[in-house]
């Protein structure tokens, strides 16, 4: 468009872009990192620290699966090693905001280190209930029932809502293996620990993609 001003004919300024552009140029641009209130990639502690929750779902699929047979067990691994897989790359290959780092609590390192001995307390003493009481096989959902729990703390300590959905569906399905096996189910609490195991490395998957990553409504251009 042109405007004229007597003999000289000069083209019109352009429209100067809405702040709500500008803002969303940014976003586009760089999805992760310092630019967006994060760690660098590599250092970041919420990456590094969900791959020891990944080798967890591992040894869960690992110790457990063989029960059911190779047929069964290969499914496992393969499933498992997809979600291993799912979760690098959403990490480290095509890596998305995990939202702005939050400020640990004061009391983080004492309710993570009581966490960690808690479970491992639990775990023993649930262990020889277990076997005083002639169920010995159910120990394996024991475990994961007490791995889900232990993560529950977490969710405040780090100020993290990841922990808790993690936590809760991990205990929920150690449960229920104790349930169902307690019924005389064959292989139930075995069952209940490989299903723990790929639903850490679902949920880990998740939080990779930037699903637990704070909401935050952006503008659009031209609002």
């Amino acid at each position: 468009m042109y405007v004229q001003d007597g003999p000289v004919i000069r083209p019109a300024p352009p429209k100067e872009q809405s702040i709500d552009a500008r803002r969303a140029r940014p976003a586009a641009s760089q999805r992760y990192g310092p630019a967006v209130g994060e760690p660098p990639l590599l250092v970041d502690p919420r990456r590094w620290g969900s791959l020891i929750g990944v080798a967890g779902a591992v040894v869960f699929i690992a110790s457990y699966s063989p029960v059911f047979g190779p047929v069964v067990s290969t499914f496992a691994w393969v499933a498992g090693l997809a979600g291993v897989a799912a979760v690098l790359f959403a990490h480290y290959l095509r890596p998305v905001s995990l939202g702005p780092l939050a400020r640990p609590r004061p009391l983080a390192l004492a309710a993570y280190c009581g966490c960690v001995l808690g479970e491992l307390a639990l775990i023993s003493l649930g262990s020889r209930a277990l076997v005083a009481a002639g169920y010995s096989q159910l120990r394996p959902a024991l475990i994961a029932a007490v791995v889900g729990l232990h993560f529950i703390p977490f969710a405040w300590a780090f100020a993290e809502r990841m922990f808790l959905h993690l936590g809760g569906v991990v205990a929920l399905i150690g449960v229920t293996g104790l349930g169902v096996g307690a019924l005389g189910v064959r292989h139930a609490a075995h069952a209940s620990a490989v299903v723990a195991g790929l639903a850490m490395l679902t949920i880990l998957a998740l939080y990779a993609q930037g699903r637990f990553a704070p909401q935050t409504l952006e503008p659009t251009a031209g609002s």
